[in-house]
Protein backbone atom coordinates (compact mmCIF):
# COMPACT_ATOMS: atom_id res chain seq x y z
CA UNK A 1 0.00 0.00 0.00
CA UNK A 2 2.72 2.35 0.95
CA UNK A 3 4.45 1.65 -2.51
CA UNK A 4 1.22 2.32 -4.47
CA UNK A 5 1.33 5.94 -2.53
CA UNK A 6 4.98 5.84 -3.69
CA UNK A 7 3.98 5.49 -7.17
CA UNK A 8 1.42 7.76 -7.04
CA UNK A 9 3.77 10.59 -5.93
CA UNK A 10 6.37 9.77 -8.45
CA UNK A 11 3.91 10.09 -11.40
CA UNK A 12 2.36 13.04 -9.70
CA UNK A 13 5.25 15.21 -9.74
CA UNK A 14 5.78 14.26 -13.48
CA UNK A 15 2.24 15.46 -14.04
CA UNK A 16 3.23 18.73 -11.58
CA UNK A 17 6.46 19.83 -14.26
CA UNK A 18 4.53 19.04 -17.33
CA UNK A 19 1.67 21.37 -15.66
CA UNK A 20 4.60 23.87 -15.38
CA UNK A 21 5.22 23.49 -19.42
CA UNK A 22 1.82 24.42 -20.40
CA UNK A 23 -0.12 21.06 -21.10
CA UNK A 24 -3.64 20.63 -20.27
CA UNK A 25 -4.46 18.82 -16.66
CA UNK A 26 -7.65 17.32 -18.91
CA UNK A 27 -5.08 15.93 -21.61
CA UNK A 28 -2.52 14.57 -19.44
CA UNK A 29 -5.43 12.91 -17.35
CA UNK A 30 -6.83 10.96 -20.77
CA UNK A 31 -3.56 10.10 -21.68
CA UNK A 32 -2.34 8.56 -18.68
CA UNK A 33 -5.23 6.13 -18.64
CA UNK A 34 -5.42 5.39 -22.22
CA UNK A 35 -1.42 4.31 -21.88
CA UNK A 36 -2.51 2.09 -18.58
CA UNK A 37 -5.11 0.33 -20.34
CA UNK A 38 -3.14 -0.61 -23.37
CA UNK A 39 0.27 -1.84 -20.89
CA UNK A 40 -2.35 -4.38 -19.62
CA UNK A 41 -4.17 -5.59 -22.24
CA UNK A 42 -1.45 -6.11 -24.37
CA UNK A 43 0.28 -7.75 -21.60
CA UNK A 44 -3.01 -9.88 -20.99
CA UNK A 45 -3.25 -10.68 -24.22
CA UNK A 46 0.24 -12.34 -24.29
CA UNK A 47 0.55 -13.88 -20.61
CA UNK A 48 -2.92 -14.65 -19.08
CA UNK A 49 -5.83 -13.79 -21.78
CA UNK A 50 -8.27 -15.61 -19.48
CA UNK A 51 -8.30 -12.55 -17.36
CA UNK A 52 -9.91 -10.61 -20.28
CA UNK A 53 -12.96 -13.09 -19.74
CA UNK A 54 -15.72 -12.49 -17.67
CA UNK A 55 -19.29 -13.33 -17.12
CA UNK A 56 -22.16 -11.25 -18.47
CA UNK A 57 -23.23 -10.01 -14.74
CA UNK A 58 -20.15 -8.71 -13.92
CA UNK A 59 -20.17 -6.57 -16.81
CA UNK A 60 -22.19 -3.63 -15.23
CA UNK A 61 -20.46 -3.42 -11.99
CA UNK A 62 -17.43 -3.02 -14.17
CA UNK A 63 -18.29 -0.50 -15.88
CA UNK A 64 -19.74 1.39 -13.00
CA UNK A 65 -16.08 1.14 -11.15
CA UNK A 66 -14.28 2.60 -14.61
CA UNK A 67 -17.17 4.59 -15.66
CA UNK A 68 -17.67 6.47 -12.57
CA UNK A 69 -14.67 5.39 -9.93
CA UNK A 70 -11.71 5.56 -12.42
CA UNK A 71 -12.93 7.96 -14.68
CA UNK A 72 -14.92 10.12 -12.07
CA UNK A 73 -11.73 10.38 -9.65
CA UNK A 74 -9.17 11.26 -12.57
CA UNK A 75 -11.23 13.78 -14.42
CA UNK A 76 -13.37 15.74 -11.07
CA UNK A 77 -9.37 16.12 -9.52
CA UNK A 78 -7.44 16.99 -13.23
CA UNK A 79 -10.68 19.31 -13.21
CA UNK A 80 -10.28 20.79 -9.45
CA UNK A 81 -6.54 21.42 -9.95
CA UNK A 82 -7.23 23.40 -12.56
CA UNK A 83 -8.73 26.19 -10.68
CA UNK A 84 -7.16 25.63 -6.96
CA UNK A 85 -3.67 24.95 -5.87
CA UNK A 86 -2.76 21.07 -6.39
CA UNK A 87 -2.38 20.63 -2.89
CA UNK A 88 -5.26 21.90 -1.75
CA UNK A 89 -7.16 19.86 -4.04
CA UNK A 90 -5.38 16.94 -2.87
CA UNK A 91 -6.27 17.87 0.70
CA UNK A 92 -9.98 18.18 -0.28
CA UNK A 93 -10.06 15.00 -2.01
CA UNK A 94 -8.64 12.78 1.26
CA UNK A 95 -12.39 14.38 3.05
CA UNK A 96 -13.55 11.36 0.98
CA UNK A 97 -11.89 8.73 3.60
CA UNK A 98 -14.32 10.45 6.19
CA UNK A 99 -17.36 9.46 3.62
CA UNK A 100 -15.51 5.72 3.33
CA UNK A 101 -15.21 5.23 7.28
CA UNK A 102 -18.59 6.51 7.44
CA UNK A 103 -20.09 3.51 5.03
CA UNK A 104 -18.04 0.99 6.89
CA UNK A 105 -19.26 1.81 10.04
CA UNK A 106 -23.18 2.12 9.24
CA UNK A 107 -23.79 1.01 5.58
CA UNK A 108 -21.74 -2.31 5.95
CA UNK A 109 -21.96 -2.42 9.45
CA UNK A 110 -18.88 -3.16 10.37
CA UNK A 111 -16.93 -2.47 13.62
CA UNK A 112 -14.97 0.60 13.29
CA UNK A 113 -12.35 1.53 16.61
CA UNK A 114 -11.23 4.54 17.72
CA UNK A 115 -7.84 3.56 16.15
CA UNK A 116 -9.14 4.05 12.94
CA UNK A 117 -11.34 7.47 13.77
CA UNK A 118 -8.00 8.52 15.61
CA UNK A 119 -5.86 7.96 12.79
CA UNK A 120 -8.08 9.45 10.46
CA UNK A 121 -8.00 12.46 12.79
CA UNK A 122 -4.23 12.52 12.12
CA UNK A 123 -3.24 12.11 8.61
CA UNK A 124 -6.04 14.77 7.44
CA UNK A 125 -4.17 17.02 10.39
CA UNK A 126 -0.82 15.95 8.98
CA UNK A 127 -1.80 16.13 5.09
CA UNK A 128 -3.28 19.87 6.01
CA UNK A 129 0.65 20.88 7.13
CA UNK A 130 2.13 18.51 4.86
CA UNK A 131 0.52 20.28 1.63
CA UNK A 132 0.94 23.85 2.72
CA UNK A 133 -2.65 24.47 3.21
CA UNK A 134 -1.92 26.69 6.00
CA UNK A 135 -0.02 29.13 3.80
CA UNK A 136 -2.04 32.35 3.47
CA UNK A 137 -2.54 32.40 -0.49
CA UNK A 138 -3.62 28.72 -0.69
CA UNK A 139 -6.59 29.32 1.43
CA UNK A 140 -8.07 31.90 -0.76
CA UNK A 141 -11.43 30.60 -1.25
CA UNK A 142 -12.34 29.60 -5.32
CA UNK A 143 -15.77 28.52 -4.88
CA UNK A 144 -16.28 26.16 -7.87
CA UNK A 145 -12.79 24.61 -6.92
CA UNK A 146 -13.84 23.98 -3.99
CA UNK A 147 -16.99 22.19 -5.05
CA UNK A 148 -15.30 20.48 -7.55
CA UNK A 149 -12.89 19.55 -4.67
CA UNK A 150 -15.70 17.66 -2.80
CA UNK A 151 -17.31 16.00 -5.81
CA UNK A 152 -13.99 14.68 -6.83
CA UNK A 153 -13.60 13.69 -2.70
CA UNK A 154 -17.01 11.42 -3.19
CA UNK A 155 -15.84 10.05 -6.60
CA UNK A 156 -12.63 8.92 -4.66
CA UNK A 157 -14.46 7.31 -1.90
CA UNK A 158 -16.22 5.56 -4.38
CA UNK A 159 -13.28 4.28 -6.53
CA UNK A 160 -11.85 2.93 -2.86
CA UNK A 161 -15.35 1.24 -1.94
CA UNK A 162 -16.20 -0.55 -5.27
CA UNK A 163 -12.60 -1.47 -5.80
CA UNK A 164 -12.82 -3.09 -2.34
CA UNK A 165 -16.41 -5.02 -2.97
CA UNK A 166 -15.43 -6.14 -6.94
CA UNK A 167 -11.36 -7.51 -5.39
CA UNK A 168 -13.27 -9.83 -3.11
CA UNK A 169 -14.76 -11.80 -6.35
CA UNK A 170 -12.62 -10.98 -9.46
CA UNK A 171 -8.93 -10.77 -10.10
CA UNK A 172 -7.03 -7.33 -9.92
CA UNK A 173 -6.23 -7.16 -13.53
CA UNK A 174 -9.48 -8.05 -14.59
CA UNK A 175 -11.04 -5.08 -12.44
CA UNK A 176 -8.38 -2.83 -13.85
CA UNK A 177 -8.55 -3.96 -17.35
CA UNK A 178 -12.64 -2.95 -17.63
CA UNK A 179 -11.98 -0.48 -15.34
CA UNK A 180 -9.07 1.16 -17.81
CA UNK A 181 -11.50 0.39 -20.32
CA UNK A 182 -14.52 2.08 -19.77
CA UNK A 183 -12.11 4.92 -19.02
CA UNK A 184 -10.65 4.86 -22.24
CA UNK A 185 -14.18 5.48 -24.14
CA UNK A 186 -15.75 7.82 -21.82
CA UNK A 187 -12.77 9.97 -22.43
CA UNK A 188 -12.74 9.56 -26.47
CA UNK A 189 -16.41 10.39 -25.49
CA UNK A 190 -15.30 13.46 -24.00
CA UNK A 191 -13.06 14.81 -27.10
CA UNK A 192 -15.72 13.92 -29.56
CA UNK A 193 -17.64 16.66 -27.81
CA UNK A 194 -14.99 19.10 -26.21
CA UNK A 195 -12.70 18.99 -29.29
CA UNK A 196 -9.56 18.59 -26.86
CA UNK A 197 -6.56 18.96 -28.98
CA UNK A 198 -3.84 16.14 -28.17
CA UNK A 199 -0.07 16.61 -28.26
CA UNK A 200 2.23 16.34 -30.99
CA UNK A 201 5.20 16.07 -29.25
CA UNK A 202 6.29 12.52 -29.11
CA UNK A 203 8.48 12.79 -26.15
CA UNK A 204 5.06 14.52 -24.38
CA UNK A 205 3.31 11.00 -25.47
CA UNK A 206 6.62 8.97 -24.12
CA UNK A 207 6.62 10.22 -20.39
CA UNK A 208 3.21 9.75 -19.82
CA UNK A 209 3.79 6.00 -21.21
CA UNK A 210 5.62 5.32 -18.29
CA UNK A 211 3.32 7.46 -15.92
CA UNK A 212 0.68 5.32 -17.30
CA UNK A 213 2.43 2.30 -16.64
CA UNK A 214 4.07 3.37 -13.14
CA UNK A 215 2.32 6.05 -11.82
CA UNK A 216 -1.26 4.42 -12.74
CA UNK A 217 -1.39 0.91 -13.87
CA UNK A 218 1.09 -0.33 -11.01
CA UNK A 219 0.29 1.73 -8.21
CA UNK A 220 -3.93 1.28 -9.04
CA UNK A 221 -2.92 -2.58 -8.94
CA UNK A 222 -0.95 -2.83 -5.85
CA UNK A 223 -3.87 -0.47 -4.32
CA UNK A 224 -6.81 -2.60 -5.21
CA UNK A 225 -4.07 -5.63 -4.06
CA UNK A 226 -4.19 -4.25 -0.79
CA UNK A 227 -7.87 -4.30 -0.54
CA UNK A 228 -7.65 -7.36 -0.54
CA UNK A 229 -6.38 -7.91 3.07
CA UNK A 230 -6.95 -4.81 4.65
CA UNK A 231 -9.91 -2.69 4.91
CA UNK A 232 -10.85 0.16 2.95
CA UNK A 233 -10.69 3.00 5.54
CA UNK A 234 -7.64 1.46 6.05
CA UNK A 235 -6.13 1.66 2.32
CA UNK A 236 -7.15 4.53 2.19
CA UNK A 237 -4.97 6.38 5.75
CA UNK A 238 -2.33 4.24 4.29
CA UNK A 239 -2.76 6.14 0.72
CA UNK A 240 -2.35 9.46 2.33
CA UNK A 241 1.27 8.55 2.08
CA UNK A 242 1.47 10.08 -0.93
CA UNK A 243 1.99 13.72 -0.58
CA UNK A 244 4.73 12.59 1.92
CA UNK A 245 6.40 11.04 -1.33
CA UNK A 246 5.48 13.68 -3.59
CA UNK A 247 7.10 16.24 -1.14
CA UNK A 248 10.33 14.28 -0.20
CA UNK A 249 10.83 13.41 -4.02
CA UNK A 250 10.38 17.15 -4.89
CA UNK A 251 13.00 17.90 -2.49
CA UNK A 252 15.49 15.47 -3.60
CA UNK A 253 14.86 15.87 -7.59
CA UNK A 254 13.56 19.38 -8.32
CA UNK A 255 14.69 21.24 -5.81
CA UNK A 256 12.06 22.16 -3.46
CA UNK A 257 11.73 23.78 -0.41
CA UNK A 258 10.01 22.16 2.50
CA UNK A 259 9.21 24.38 5.68
CA UNK A 260 9.07 23.01 9.37
CA UNK A 261 5.57 23.23 9.38
CA UNK A 262 5.47 20.47 6.02
CA UNK A 263 7.81 18.29 7.54
CA UNK A 264 5.53 18.32 11.29
CA UNK A 265 2.54 17.60 9.52
CA UNK A 266 4.36 14.42 7.01
CA UNK A 267 5.42 13.00 10.20
CA UNK A 268 1.95 13.04 11.80
CA UNK A 269 0.81 11.13 8.78
CA UNK A 270 3.37 8.34 9.65
CA UNK A 271 2.37 8.48 12.75
CA UNK A 272 -1.30 8.01 11.71
CA UNK A 273 -0.62 5.52 8.99
CA UNK A 274 1.47 3.14 11.88
CA UNK A 275 -1.26 3.57 14.34
CA UNK A 276 -3.56 2.66 12.70
CA UNK A 277 -2.08 -0.73 11.24
CA UNK A 278 -0.45 -1.74 14.83
CA UNK A 279 -4.07 -0.91 16.56
CA UNK A 280 -5.87 -2.48 14.09
CA UNK A 281 -7.05 -5.87 15.50
CA UNK A 282 -10.00 -6.89 13.90
CA UNK A 283 -9.97 -9.62 10.95
CA UNK A 284 -9.61 -7.49 7.35
CA UNK A 285 -11.70 -10.64 5.40
CA UNK A 286 -14.66 -10.26 7.16
CA UNK A 287 -15.68 -7.11 5.58
CA UNK A 288 -18.93 -6.99 4.13
CA UNK A 289 -19.17 -7.03 0.23
CA UNK A 290 -22.37 -4.99 -0.63
CA UNK A 291 -22.55 -2.68 -3.08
Amino acid sequence: MVLSAFMFAAGGNVVKALFKLGYSPLVLAQLRIWWAFAWLVLALLVIRPRLLRVSRRELPALAVFGGVGLAGVQLSYYLTIARINIAVALLVQYLGLVAVTVVERYHRRQVVGPQVWGALAMVLAGAFFAVGAYQPELLRVNLPGVMLGLVSAAFFAFYILRASTLARRLDTWTILAYGFGMGSVLWLAFDSVTRVALPTDWRIWGVMALVGLVGTLAAHALFVMALRTIRPSSAGIAATAEPVFAGLIAYLILGDRLQPLQVAGAAVIVAGIIFVQAGSREDPLAAAVLP
